[in-house]
């Protein structure tokens, strides 16, 4: 299949179709037609990224948003967002600590019934 002919996620149009849109819409641009429609206007987008991924890790990733039910872009964003948050490591040693003493306590509690 040519680039031309691949079909676009979004439209489901083909390179083709939609260039041939373009191009009618902007030969016609001064042309007025149908009703108006009312439009809310979104919030400003402060940047868009690209992120290059393997096809096995995209595919790895796609399974994931759609586990979720999660447009792929708001899974990778989320992802991002998560994981950037400040870590508090003193209280993340305090709660290793706490589950080192539970697992050590179960353990010589197993170890005594044994």
């Amino acid at each position: 299949m040519s680039k031309r002919e691949e079909t676009d996620e979004v439209t489901g149009l083909s390179l083709a179709a939609m260039e041939a849109a373009a191009e009618d819409l902007y030969e016609h641009r001064g042309e007025v037609a149908g009703a108006e429609v009312e439009s809310e206007p979104v919030p400003v987008i402060r940047s868009v990224v690209s992120v290059r991924f393997g096809r096995g890790e995209l595919d790895r990733i796609e399974a994931a948003a759609n586990a979720v039910g999660q447009p792929l872009s708001t899974y990778i964003r989320n992802a991002a967002l998560a994981t950037s948050a400040a870590i508090d490591l003193e209280a993340a040693r305090r709660e290793l600590r706490t589950a080192t003493k539970a697992l050590d306590e179960l353990r010589r509690r197993l170890g005594s019934v044994a």
